[in-house]
């Protein structure tokens, strides 16, 4: 099986999105820091039950492995801050799993499956079939193996609050 590399540049490329969209999105510009880790999930048994463990920023991967993405964000802007939105692409070469922390009482969650132009709860795509002999178009829903992005909408993070929120990856 081919190893594929995780870098640190390759984290700051993905930090800086994250960072970028977030900031753009909510006006919150230097008023929450942001700090994005890709760690590698393994699953090992200790006395007969199944245990997750979490390897931090892995040097290397291989296909079937799973990720977590995990941003980080720290109020700092001495105040509360309402409908703060975080906004992470999938990474390339992986693709999502569909296990990203849900907390409706705090945040919103939507996805998107055409690279961030638009999110909802539930992306659709659409397809071409055929039914009864003709050729018809609909929307579908979208296989969450296609989202491209994931985005939090958190309704308050109260001044010096810090927020893990996080989704996993399988790498192709």
């Amino acid at each position: 099986m081919k190893r594929f590399a995780i870098t640190s540049r390759t984290l700051a490329s993905l930090a800086l999105a994250v960072t970028c969209l977030t900031c753009a999105q909510s006006r919150a510009e230097g008023q929450v820091q942001f700090v994005l880790a890709q760690d590698l999930v393994k699953q090992n048994t200790e006395n007969g039950k199944p245990v997750e463990v979490i390897i931090p920023s892995p040097q290397a991967v291989m296909p079937g492995d799973i990720l977590r993405e995990e941003v980080t964000l720290k109020n700092v802007s001495g105040k509360a801050l309402n409908n703060v939105q975080v906004s992470v692409p999938v990474p390339r070469g992986t693709e999502f799993t569909g296990n990203a922390s849900l907390n409706r009482s705090r945040w919103n969650l939507l996805y998107s499956a055409d690279n961030g132009k638009t999110f909802s709860e539930t992306p659709t795509h659409t397809v071409t079939v055929t039914e009864n002999g003709k050729t018809v178009t609909k929307k579908v829903t979208a296989p969450t193996g296609t989202y491209t992005n994931v985005r939090w909408i958190v309704t308050t993070l109260k001044p010096d609050e810090s927020l893990k929120l996080s989704f996993r990856v399988k790498v192709k």
